[in-house]
């Protein structure tokens, strides 16, 4: 099956002062499909949350964290309100938002975080559960610091970034996307400004249509047998 497709993204930097919410701006999107949201914050002791969206994955560095969040099945096209991200430290915060298109039943896995400190991030290798099959992935970064990548990872495309609004720059995300059909992916290393950096690899992939009932349950001869 092919890869998903996003069909949106957008990125949202918090404003110049610390706070403990975070409103976070969606992308354009349509009934059944899912959110993506990759966050970064300037510091590590803030603990996202949002009613309705999963925690997928987090990686810290010595100044920044990475939170990766996943929201399934949005009911009506364009009518989800921007969620408000709730924090358990006053932070500053940047934000990537993909929407992913419902056409498809997604499935995701994410990498156990890297984390450095260096002018080259790196993040991780992954090797999805779902075997052989035609992958989005996405390599996710958060920064302390309004970051500027020059050299992507080979294969991926240019990022989006998202910059906290501070004009010394208190945090940064970037986001790659690659779409190949293997088994696993291991991102070679940016090229950065030197920064505090946490990173990770998101696997988003077509998990298939719903299996059919059994066929027995449409067996005549079956229900007569009292089978079913």
């Amino acid at each position: 099956m092919a890869a998903p497709t996003p069909r949106d993204v957008v990125g949202t930097p918090s404003a110049t002062s610390d706070s403990t919410t975070f409103t976070v701006t969606l992308p354009t999107h349509a009934a059944g499909d899912s959110f993506l949201a990759i966050i970064a914050s300037d510091g590590t002791t803030a603990d996202l949350s949002s009613a309705g969206w999963t925690l997928l994955r987090q990686g810290f560095a010595t100044t920044a964290k990475l939170s990766i969040f996943m929201r399934d099945t949005v009911a009506a096209s364009n009518a989800e309100a921007n969620p408000v991200f709730s924090s358990t430290a006053s932070e500053q915060y940047a934000a990537v938002v993909y929407a992913i298109p419902g056409t498809v039943l997604l499935s995701a896995d994410t990498a156990t975080a890297t984390s450095g400190s260096s002018a080259a991030a790196d993040a991780p290798s992954i090797t999805p559960s779902g075997g052989l099959q035609d992958y989005l992935f996405i390599a996710a970064y958060a920064f302390d610091g309004n970051v500027g990548l020059s050299v992507q990872p080979t294969g991926y495309s240019t990022p989006v970034i998202a910059k906290n609004a501070q004009s010394t720059g208190a945090t940064a995300v970037a986001c790659h996307m690659a779409t190949t059909a293997t088994t696993s992916d291991n991102p070679d290393a940016t090229t950065n400004t030197s920064e505090q950096w946490a990173a990770t690899v998101i696997a988003l992939w077509d998990s298939g249509a719903p299996p059919p009932a059994p066929a027995s349950y449409y067996n005549p001869a079956a229900m007569l047998m009292g089978l079913i």
